[in-house]
């Protein structure tokens, strides 16, 4: 079996840490994690605007080209140590899938080794954050229900299931269940989404589910993304699944896979 690590961030992210590329590469040496694939989140598209505060959830487009070329040069450096990847975690948006599909015409090779995720849905009041942090959710919920979160989550993400962006389109489903990241404190009576529609989708569609620790990390979930019953279902339609850290420090890099 080659362990691989295929959600890996850097740097180039401003809500992670500022530990080198290389570091990622050096902790997964350590590990004997075989494959490391960086993710970086890619720049929001044209005409999107951050919702969070900070401003401060995805890379900026003017480091694309310096993250791209620090990717390559480790890749070589390692070769036949760890075999690095380079990818972006891109975000399914609604309403602005040809400024995300000019993006993956940019870059066709990073585009093979990316992840598609859904963190931003549409409420009411405009775009919101699903997981940007537990009171954040709990405020919004409020102004509507959990329900309506949920709801939007879930058609966002059986669009995402749906490949919207054809041959360019990213070949891994993030972290399926993201929405359920807060559950522990705040959740609907019923969860109103299909997942079992969205695995079918993503089976249909060629997807691998990235099998997210992460989850393992946040104190109202406490599972994997997907958590174990999903795990199940994407095994009984013949969907694989890919382990990922989801790591934003180097020390996070397959952390969690003994479990």
């Amino acid at each position: 079996m080659t362990f691989i690590d295929g959600h890996v961030h850097t740097p180039y992210c401003p809500h992670g840490t500022a530990a080198p590329m290389e570091e990622y590469v050096k902790a997964a040496e350590r590990k004997g994690i075989k494959v490391l694939v960086f993710t970086e989140h890619a720049p929001l598209p044209d005409g999107f605007t951050d919702p969070v505060p900070e401003k401060d959830s995805a890379m900026k487009r003017k480091d694309v080209a310096a993250y791209l070329a620090e990717g390559a040069r480790l890749r070589k450096e390692y070769a036949g140590r760890v075999d690095v990847r380079c990818g972006f975690e891109v975000d399914y948006i609604e309403g602005f899938e040809e400024e995300t599909l000019r993006f993956l015409e940019e870059y066709p090779e990073a585009a093979a080794h990316s992840i598609l995720s859904v963190h931003f849905v549409k409420t009411g009041t405009g775009w919101f954050c699903i997981d940007y942090s537990a009171d954040s959710f709990a405020e919004k919920a409020g102004e509507s229900s959990v329900e309506k979160l949920y709801e939007a989550y879930g058609r966002a993400m059986d669009k995402a299931a749906g490949r919207p962006f054809g041959e360019l389109n990213p070949p891994v489903l993030g972290h399926i269940n993201l929405i359920h990241k807060f559950r522990k404190r705040i959740r609907p009576e019923t969860d109103p989404i299909n997942w079992t529609g969205i695995l079918e989708k993503a089976a249909a569609n060629g997807y691998v589910l990235d099998f997210n620790y992460a989850g393992l990390r946040k104190p109202d979930y406490g599972e994997t993304y997907p958590e174990p019953w999903m795990v199940a279902e994407a095994e009984r339609l013949g969907l694989k699944l890919q382990t990922g850290s989801d790591a934003h420090a180097p020390e996070d890099v397959g952390r969690g896979y003994t479990r």
